[in-house]
């Protein structure tokens, strides 16, 4: 059995196609087609940090490849605590209150809780602060 070539009319490409929208010199190996998040979106946001003032096509390339990576592996670690067909939020929160790796996402990520347990746990916080004087 062969398998036949994926085509540029291939579903896979076409997708991959209309996500990676920033052109990339043909005669480079780094292709948009090889991403799959918007090169032009990555761009903007590592722009947005104050200490990047240009940003090369292999280094834009690279940071956006890592970032799918880490999503990917980010999902794949959610869907282990939760339901294997959809990722919920309360399975990305309970790997970030878990994973000691994760820790630099517990700002970005908290776990949700209800009003009631947030006056509670201010609360206690006050008599806490209160038994200190």
């Amino acid at each position: 059995m062969t398998d036949a070539p994926s085509t540029p009319t291939s579903p896979d490409n076409a997708a991959l196609k209309m996500v990676s929208n920033t052109p990339i010199m043909s005669s480079s190996p780094l292709r948009s087609k090889d991403v799959l998040l918007p090169l032009a979106r990555v761009k903007t946001i590592m722009k947005s940090s104050p200490d990047v003032e240009n940003i090369g096509q292999e280094s834009l390339f690279l940071i956006t490849k890592a970032t799918e990576l880490f999503i990917m592996y980010l999902t794949k670690l959610s869907q282990r605590y939760g339901n294997d067909q959809e990722v919920e939020y309360s399975d990305l929160a309970a790997v970030v209150e878990r994973k000691d790796s994760m820790e630099f996402l517990q700002d970005i990520v908290p776990r949700k809780i209800k009003y009631q347990e947030f006056l509670k746990m201010m609360e206690e916080e006050k008599d806490e602060e209160t038994d200190l004087f």
